[in-house]
């Protein structure tokens, strides 16, 4: 179903929603080609070696934590790891599409995929608390409120 022209013009959120969805898409592509293509590359040593080139201490604490996760992935996980990178960049670039073309289905899709990966946000905030993760989940809670409210009204 189409929205009429003024109803199209009012709303200037979708634009913006499917910009951030668009921008997630990319770097999920990109974070998911780099560890399919490259399985076997010692991640960690690349994360020392790159916060080391920015000036930051690879020691520092949110760093240090990265590093130590990365240190334990194995070769096959890289692969499991970017292969759901690209299924998800798949499917937050749906959500940009839909989103820009502002289609109904596009909203339905946000909101339920969205609503869906809230749990493992909260559960996220669970083990740990950090200004971004709260402020994603700030987002995303956001942003299906709106559509929500969205698609109810039409």
């Amino acid at each position: 179903m189409e929205w009429s022209s003024t109803t199209a013009r009012k709303d200037r959120l979708l634009p913006w929603i499917a910009a951030e969805r668009a921008f997630r898409a990319v770097v999920l592509l990109a974070v998911g080609a780099v560890l399919v293509s490259h399985p076997h590359t010692n991640w960690s040593g690349e994360i020392t070696h790159i916060a080391q080139r920015l000036g930051l201490n690879p020691n520092g604490n949110w760093i240090h934590k990265a590093i130590a996760k990365l240190r334990k992935l194995h070769t096959n996980e890289n692969v499991v790891f970017g292969t759901i990178a690209l299924g998800y960049s798949v499917l937050e670039g749906a959500e940009a599409y839909g989103l820009w073309r502002r289609r109904r289905w596009g909203e339905w899709l946000t909101v339920v995929a969205t609503s869906l990966l809230l749990v493992p946000e909260v559960w996220e905030l669970t083990k740990s608390t950090t200004v971004l993760k709260v402020g994603a989940l700030l987002v995303n809670l956001l942003v299906v409120a709106y559509l929500v409210s969205r698609l109810r009204r039409e």
